[in-house]
């Protein structure tokens, strides 16, 4: 599986010093607001038992102008989580 995961603010100070309520600039468009929601995410990855199918629900940043979706810090262990216990399932 391949994803792409991007960074969120404006290059400015410490992202985990900005308040939550902050707005969040796209680093991407340079233009947009990003606003963070939970959503569900379907992906399948290959392994040596063919292509595990997965489902998770995780938090998405997208950009209110060019719509370019980002994951958050920490994403990748959810997402491996979420193969791992669709692996284990088969036989």
């Amino acid at each position: 599986m391949s994803h792409t995961l991007t960074g969120h603010g404006d290059g400015e100070g410490d992202r985990a010093m900005a308040a939550e309520d902050e707005p969040v600039i796209c680093e991407i468009c340079k233009q947009g607001r990003v606003t963070k929601r939970m959503e569900e995410m379907a992906f399948r990855q290959w392994s040596d038992k063919g292509y595990v199918q997965c489902r998770v629900t995780i938090l998405v940043g997208t950009c209110d102008k060019c719509r370019v979706k980002s994951l958050e810090p920490g994403s990748d262990k959810i997402l491996d989580e979420a193969f791992r216990r669709e692996y284990d399932k088969l036989p």
